[in-house]
């Protein structure tokens, strides 16, 4: 099979309720997908969808690496050539990690749908077990939180994960102690600081949510310092997540020395350059003993959210929910799915990622 094109699809999805961080509020999602086109018919997708809303940068600067990506397509129509080619280490300066993630994913995608595969497959194993989704909270004050956890719960979920350190500390505690007593003991929360915490900030809520049962805390402290993440772990006893913090397989030794066998990998394929990479680290990951990998998407459309799904069947965490953050917040449509949005369980599926274009703006 060769390619016979590829080309940029933007979109912009409306959030159904915003999504308050530390480090920013997203009301309105934008990204892009990219298309590539085989000989045989067949189509590849892949998502490009940057966090501006974290890190600031800009849209166009993705928009500019898809847009180098589409007239290499044109150059190198072969696909195992294409992907030696602008994955390697020189290609890396032109493209942003997610220009780099929509490539990566559509190039698995269009292969895997020539070969009768899912994604799942091409990267390496064939699980179609069902797997657990972690549910995204959006609500900001104590009772909102409750309102939204006792629904999600209705609906299935077992998981949940809500954002902290937007606002004072002592919030933050009451908002975890409201959704742990409307959940019930057996299910688990998951916190996620963004970096916003101090090391004393974040010593204070950790010792006062301590009973609460924590599955683990997602980059808690502003500095991210190993040495520092180590000793939060060790004061508090609730294991700590790495997501920002690792880039590549070389920045996992640091944590690990520090923190232990109980660290945590979240692994968001456009984060870190596509499925493909995030495999490769998750390696390095288990060889060194790390206890816990974690997938989730970036609030993506279902594109993203389906390489995400298929990434955490091929990592089969054994029944590790995976977090699927635009099922819950964007609103449906667009890009058309096996899966409906909202669901608390999902199945790898194929051909490929097993999902299909539809209009070009959500």
């Amino acid at each position: 099979m060769r390619l016979g094109g590829a080309k940029i699809v933007p979109f912009r999805a409306p959030l159904r309720h915003p999504m308050v961080t530390a480090r920013g509020r997203l009301d309105v999602r934008e990204g892009f997908v990219l298309e590539l086109s085989g000989d045989d018919g067949e189509c590849g997708l892949g998502e490009a969808s940057p966090a501006y809303w974290l890190d600031g940068r800009p849209l166009a600067d993705t928009r500019a690496a898809l847009e180098w990506i589409v007239t290499e397509v044109e150059n190198c129509p072969d696909p195992a050539e294409l992907r030696a080619e602008l994955l390697n280490e020189r290609s890396a300066v032109k493209l942003t990690p997610e220009a780099a993630c929509a490539l990566d994913t559509a190039l698995l995608d269009v292969v895997a749908r020539a070969r009768s595969l899912t994604v799942a497959a091409m990267l390496g194993r064939a699980s179609n077990a069902p797997l657990p989704v972690c549910a995204l909270l959006a609500a900001r004050t104590p009772e909102a939180i409750a309102h939204e956890a006792i629904s999600a719960r209705a609906n299935g979920y077992t998981v949940f994960k809500l954002k902290v350190g937007a606002g004072p500390v002592e919030s933050d505690v009451d908002n975890v102690n409201a959704l742990r007593d409307a959940i019930g003991e057996t299910a688990l929360i998951r916190l996620d600081a963004n970096r916003a915490w101090s090391f004393e900030q974040a010593l204070f809520a950790l010792r006062a949510l301590g009973p609460r049962r924590i599955e683990f805390v997602e980059e808690p402290l502003r500095s991210g310092k190993p040495v520092e993440m180590g000793r939060l772990r060790h004061e508090t006893g609730i294991p700590v997540a790495l997501d920002e913090s690792i880039g590549c397989e070389r920045d996992l030794e640091p944590f690990g020395e520090a923190c232990g066998p109980e660290l945590v990998l979240v692994l968001k394929a456009a984060r870190v350059g596509g499925p493909s990479k995030c495999m490769n680290i998750a390696k390095t990951a288990r060889a060194a003993g790390v206890a816990k990998i974690v997938v989730t998407d970036s609030i993506e459309t279902s594109v993203g959210m389906s390489a995400a799904v298929h990434l955490a069947a091929a990592l089969a965490p054994a029944g590790t929910a995976l977090g699927l953050g635009g099922a819950r917040l964007l609103e449906c449509g667009g890009f058309d799915a096996a899966e409906p949005c909202g669901v608390s369980w999902v199945k790898a599926a194929g051909p490929g990622l097993e999902v299909s274009l539809g209009s070009s703006e959500l």
